[in-house]
């Protein structure tokens, strides 16, 4: 592990659990091996080569077990320095007095190409190994060496170094992937909120459309009935058939704010698209208008408008159903229109009628909720909206949606 990066990841902690188990096994039974060999040999004349030996293999087997075993792999790199520098330095006089203990450094230096940079392990393996070498056959020794023995030392100490810069791969691989892995689990999380936080606002503007409904419809329809009542309730002792046709109105008023209540019921029941292909929708909803409002709608589907991704027909179909509600609040109209055209890299809903028309800043106006609406929802999808007047009278709405293959 890289001592300058974040702890290990519990993958890379599974994965090395047991060749950890196996180098502890390994680094201290050969410690012991070789220190055994060497007291064994002796016995029972020990001496101060002995007692040399003891001490240094005392150090290391202290070392090992302090960095290795009790301290945590992500503790700071300067433990890793001294384990390596220290173990190291004792395989030297261990190698004067007993050249054999010098296939200890092997896995001292399989160990730091793991661990440590290979820019710092690499240069470092290679002194380390040359120093251990003369220390403990000499350079005439070395000189004298029979080019086998040079290649078989040569290669027990360069499949060390290649063990450890594997491992050493194998975590940089482990870290970057557990980072990729957080990094997804965030942007997850972003999204998941990003979608509430897109559910809440749904949520808001379809109760706020309701409330203006209300309020434009019903309200306006209950002020208006409790007027004609008051008045009714004058005119029924002075002029009853007076009164009898405000009672009437009254009714006809009943009426027509219960068929507005029932559209905005219908309307929180069944929002939006639902199942249906858009052209159907669009279909069904001038046909539905033109039978409520009581004038001739002239829908024009192109082919290709069931082919659109989900928003964004959404966005369309919603246009379309408050541009003919418009239509019928405002515009006094005769016909109206409702066509959707796919250019080759255009997507056009329009929505006109030969009313009395729109003023220019009415998007701006108090009470005009749904023309802001239906902006919000075009350039929500990164589409734009316009509204325009007709010719010679009357509105155009359009939707104007960039298609994107």
């Amino acid at each position: 592990m890289n001592p300058d990066s974040d702890a290990p990841t519990p993958e890379m902690r599974r994965l090395l659990a047991g060749p950890q188990i196996a180098l502890h096994i390994m680094t201290l039974g050969l410690l012991a091996y070789f220190l055994g060999q060497s007291l064994y040999g002796s016995w029972p004349n020990w001496a101060r080569r002995e007692l040399l030996l003891v001490i240094l293999a005392a150090i290391q087997t202290w070392l090992y077990l302090i960095r290795c075993v009790f301290t945590p792999r992500d503790a700071s790199h300067r433990w890793w320095y001294m384990y390596f520098v220290g173990s190291l330095a004792c395989c030297v006089p261990e190698s004067l007095v007993a050249p054999y203990f010098s296939w200890l450094a092997g896995l001292y230096v399989g160990q730091m190409c793991a661990i440590l940079s290979p820019s710092i392990s690499v240069p470092a393996s290679i002194l380390a190994l040359t120093a251990i070498e003369f220390a403990a056959f000499g350079r005439a020794q070395l000189a004298s060496r029979p080019v086998a023995e040079w290649v078989f030392r040569g290669a027990v100490f360069a499949s060390w170094m290649v063990m450890g810069l594997f491992i050493k791969r194998i975590d940089d691989i482990s870290k970057r992937r557990a980072e990729l892995i957080r990094e997804l689990e965030a942007a997850k999380r972003e999204l998941v909120l990003a979608r509430q936080r897109e559910g809440e606002l749904a949520t808001l503007r379809e109760r706020e459309r309701l409330a203006r409904d209300l309020h434009d419809n019903l309200g306006h329809s209950l002020v208006t009935m409790t007027v004609q009542l008051e008045a009714a309730q004058r005119l029924l002792s002075v002029d009853s058939a007076r009164a009898a046709v405000a009672l009437e109105e009254m009714k006809t008023l009943s009426r027509t704010s219960m068929e507005s209540l029932r559209r905005s019921l219908d309307n929180l029941r069944a929002p939006g698209l639902g199942d249906k292909p858009l052209s159907q929708a669009l279909q069904s909803l001038c046909e539905e208008a033109s039978r409520r409002i009581g004038l001739t709608i002239d829908c024009q589907i192109a082919e290709g408008a069931d082919g659109l991704p989900p928003a964004v027909a959404e966005a369309l179909w919603h246009v379309a159903q408050e541009g003919l509600t418009n239509v019928q609040k405002h515009a006094q109209a005769q016909h109206a229109a409702v066509s959707f055209s796919l250019q080759p890299q255009l997507i056009v809903l329009r929505v006109s009628d030969d009313g009395v028309g729109l003023q220019p800043d009415a998007e701006r106006m108090p009470g005009h909720y749904g023309l802001r609406g239906m902006r919000e929802r075009v350039e929500g999808v990164g589409g734009t909206f316009l509204l325009t007047t007709a010719t010679p009278r009357g509105s155009i709405v359009q939707a104007r949606v960039p298609l994107i293959a």
